[in-house]
């Protein structure tokens, strides 16, 4: 059971019609915290980690991933360190 979510506020994102498309809409995951369709992955996997003690994660990517997973952590455990202030310490 994860205790407080991680969050930077994702999810929600507008739904778009599609001009060429009538009546198909596609969600537009560039209005999530970091641009990144990834956002939505990362806030569980990072809460997850969190909540049972670990210290560090990583992420196997150089893209989007790797953008949300690093946005999140510094979220996550910036307040374990007890900095407001966003730093997370390597």
């Amino acid at each position: 059971m994860l205790t407080v979510p991680v969050s930077l506020g994702e999810g929600g994102t507008p739904p778009v019609p599609l001009r060429h498309l009538p009546g198909v809409r596609i969600k537009d995951e560039r209005a999530d915290p970091t641009g990144s369709p990834k956002d939505r992955m990362a806030s569980p996997a990072v809460s997850w980690a969190r909540d049972r003690g670990f210290g560090t994660v990583a992420a196997a990517s150089t893209g989007h991933a790797a953008v949300s997973t690093a946005a999140y952590a510094a979220a996550a455990w910036a307040v374990r360190h007890g900095r407001g202030d966003g730093y997370a310490p390597s």
